[in-house]
């Protein structure tokens, strides 16, 4: 897809795990007790890391087989009960995260957060950064109908921010963002920094535009903040 210009940029929305946070070492830490809990053995972060964003089921079923379903049901609650007591305790932003939101903030441009983790867990992780009383919307999987990629999240956020969809920016490390994004009519970018897999081509996602960094969302939003930046 062709990146736009000269679509004026108003709002900009961040998926959270693999985008805003570095969340890896505290999920990580969770799936493996998790697995040392059910007798199985834990496994190194260059293999859970990559699936991440597809959740924690995903990040288990590498050692657990699907039909396995009474084990896996219960490594993943015990994966998530840990996880819900300790998931801040190795969580950092990525670096440039805090300027590239400081900017914003002095800018006055709103963001907002999309993600699909669960409520019990977005709460206190944002809070536990500071990030709910910056974020003008904060919308976690379980806070609308349906979840990303679909496009409900996204469109309940732009109506939070107070500002139309296709004024505004996603920035997501999945293809299930740029999906989500695209079917919101919003522009959208992908974080190659986040999490992806060996298999992940984002360049062929059809973003408007990719970032190896988070800083370069700033250079990137410049020539479209109509000399907001300037």
């Amino acid at each position: 897809m062709a990146s736009r210009p000269t679509s004026p940029v108003q709002g900009v929305l961040f998926d959270l795990d693999g985008t805003l946070l570095d969340t890896a070492p505290d999920l990580i830490v969770a799936v493996n007790q998790a697995l040392a809990g059910v007798g199985l053995p834990e496994q190194p972060s260059k293999r859970l890391q990559p699936l991440i964003s597809h959740g924690v089921a995903a990040m288990l079923r590498t050692v657990i087989p699907i039909e396995e379903s009474a084990i896996l049901d219960a490594a993943l609650a015990s994966a998530l009960a840990f996880y819900g007591n300790n998931l801040a305790r190795q969580t950092h932003p990525f670096e440039g995260i805090p300027a590239v939101l400081d900017e914003l903030d002095r800018r006055g441009i709103p963001w907002g957060i999309v993600t699909n983790k669960l409520t019990r867990f977005t709460d206190p992780l944002v809070a536990a950064f500071g990030l709910n009383e910056r974020a003008r919307a904060v919308i976690s999987g379980d806070t609308t109908a349906r979840r990303k990629p679909d496009p409900l999240p996204l469109n309940e956020a732009c109506r939070r921010i107070g500002q139309p969809a296709a004024a505004c920016v996603y920035v997501g490390d999945a293809r299930s963002d740029i999906e989500a994004g695209q079917r919101a009519e919003m522009m959208t970018l992908a974080a190659t920094y986040g999490y992806l897999t060996a298999d992940d081509r984002p360049d062929a996602w059809g973003a408007d535009g990719t970032l190896s960094t988070p800083t370069e969302l700033l250079g990137w939003l410049r020539p479209r903040l109509i000399a907001q930046l300037s």
